[in-house]
């Protein structure tokens, strides 16, 4: 069988044939005594067993073995542990940009409610003054921008004489509305509590929340009673009772931010639970009696740590940075580093600081 091949076709045979007898386990006897050194066993790959006998000694291995099994488990291991952190950073980048994307939205919206109303949105246009408190019956800023938002309907659905933790304005309050959400931190959804301010409190249903916060300045007291004061170097743009209007804004619209990312602490538990959401600054969004959820403070700064406690801060699940809408529709990113001082020049619609170069990390 083999006298008539080539000399290379003789070679691959006789190899294919040591091997298959290799794995057969065959002494040096056995080998020389095997079929696949015979005339009549075909040569491979298209072996057979021998016409005398029911064996095939030079049949193809077609299963792996444990070791090759390992290999392939261990290099799909390190392929997987390659790839996964590289999948994962795509999403988080694709996450901040759809952030992004909701506040360059809230900024335009800003920009054309002050086109139809000759100011800014106000944080809220009532007063928790008990117990009477007109609070409850008012909408935030976030509501405000409801009609220049694609969202004319819900805007249309709100009473604005009955409360607005009332069932029947559940169209307006508990409608969650995607651009109110950041992606990294969560979906839209109807689940938090409103800012009840009967003794005692009790939960009033569900209602829409949201991941970012409007700028009241260096405190969310402003616009109170008894602190009426007009100090450009403390206000934002958007807090109680505010109708701040672009010629006001002195520091200029595109160096003061209007709405940021808010921080949320953990959930305290030994609170009441029909207040737990309001503790932690992330209740009911469009609700102008939740103050704490619908503004932040400049003055607080940003988290130390995911445990920070403090609800009004600005902050997010980014990874050390936050984004920002500013009053010229603009979005810009700040990083988690930046100190107090700076933050409140940004704050402030009219310090008149000298805000230092390089201050975004876009």
């Amino acid at each position: 069988m083999t006298a008539g091949m080539k000399p290379a076709a003789r070679l691959d045979f006789f190899l294919e044939s040591e091997l298959c007898c290799y794995r057969r386990g065959y002494t040096l006897q056995q080998r020389i005594e095997s079929r696949c050194y015979r005339a009549d066993c075909r040569p491979p790959p298209a072996c057979e067993s021998c016409p005398m006998t029911n064996t095939s000694p030079c049949r193809r291995r077609t299963a792996f073995t444990l070791v090759e099994l390992l290999v392939v488990i261990a290099i799909i291991g390190v392929l997987v542990a390659l790839i996964l952190p590289a999948v994962q950073a795509a999403r988080e980048a694709a996450r901040r940009t759809q952030c992004q994307n909701n506040l360059r939205q809230i900024g335009l919206a800003l920009q054309l409610h002050h086109d139809a109303k000759g100011r800014f949105p106000a944080a809220s246009h009532g007063f928790p003054l008990k117990p009477l408190g007109t609070d409850q019956y008012a909408v935030s800023w976030a509501f405000e921008l409801l009609p220049y938002m694609e969202q004319q309907a819900m805007y249309a659905a709100h009473n604005p004489a009955i409360r607005a933790d009332d069932d029947a304005n559940s169209t307006a309050m508990r409608t969650p509305v995607s651009a109110f959400y950041c992606p990294t931190r969560r979906s839209p959804v109807a689940d938090r509590d409103f800012d009840n301010d009967d003794a005692p409190s009790t939960k009033r249903g569900v209602a829409a929340g949201s991941d970012y916060a409007a700028n009241s300045g260096t405190s969310t007291q402003h616009g109170m009673p008894g602190r009426d004061e007009f100090d450009t170097t403390e206000l934002g743009p958007i807090y109680v009772m505010s109708k701040i209007s672009a010629r006001q804004v002195t520091d200029g619209l595109s160096m003061t931010y209007a709405v940021g990312e808010k921080y949320l602490p953990p959930i305290d538990e030994s609170v009441d639970p029909a207040l737990q959401h309001v503790r932690q600054g992330d209740a009911a969004i469009f609700s102008g009696d939740a103050r704490h959820s619908i503004v932040r403070r400049s003055s607080a700064g940003f988290p130390e740590s995911e445990t920070d406690d403090y609800p009004g801060k600005f902050g997010s699940l980014h990874n050390g940075v936050s984004h920002f809408a500013f009053l010229d529709g603009s979005v810009h990113t700040i990083e988690h580093t930046l100190d107090v001082a700076t933050l409140v020049m940004l704050s402030a619609i009219g310090d008149g600081g000298d805000v230092p170069d390089r201050v975004f990390a876009d």
